[in-house]
């Protein structure tokens, strides 16, 4: 009989715990939800022959469900082909920010794309004419720099101690969503 009723009170506090957490984790979607964004001026800087001498297109996305941020980083996922569905299936956690710019050019990803957002990453992709390209930058808070060349690109934050160079003027981005 002591057994059983030491069994019922296990079952009990499981249940109490696993109701605790599931108001808990409703809690913080409901009012916390994902952190606010803390990015840096982003430079991006494209050669004089970037992209074979093409424009580059840059899709900003702002990604506030862990899932969509799961799928968008898996190696076999395409932005380009599938942005337009995602950004129609996910209107409350996914915002897009569509840049383009020539080359020989050096300007800044606008900062009030970033204010006031909430989110769990923010993934710049690059079309380019060798490819597609992804980096994350929702951990650069003293901000980075996108080089876009002939072949590729390189994306990485700012050194920490180092003085950012000065800043460049924001380039002109259009929301997508």
């Amino acid at each position: 009989m002591q057994a059983m009723q030491m069994c019922f009170r296990i079952a009990g506090l499981a249940l109490v715990f696993s109701f605790a957490l599931s108001a808990c984790s409703l809690y913080n979607g409901l009012f916390g939800g994902p952190p606010k964004l803390k990015v840096g001026d982003v430079r991006v800087i494209a050669e004089a022959d970037a992209n074979r001498n093409s424009p580059v297109v840059l899709d900003v996305v702002i990604v506030a469900d862990a899932g969509l941020e799961q799928r968008l980083m898996a190696p076999e996922s395409k932005w380009f082909p599938q942005g337009p569905s995602l950004i129609a299936s996910y209107p409350g956690t996914l915002r897009v920010f569509r840049c383009e710019f020539p080359p020989a050019s050096e300007l800044k990803l606008p900062p009030a794309m970033f204010e006031g957002q909430r989110a769990l990453a923010v993934i710049v992709f690059a079309g380019l004419a060798d490819g597609e390209r992804r980096a994350r930058i929702e951990g650069w808070r003293d901000g980075g720099q996108i080089t876009v060349g002939r072949e590729g690109w390189v994306a990485a934050p700012q050194e920490k101690g180092g003085a950012p160079p000065p800043s460049p003027p924001a380039m002109h981005c259009s929301s997508q969503a």
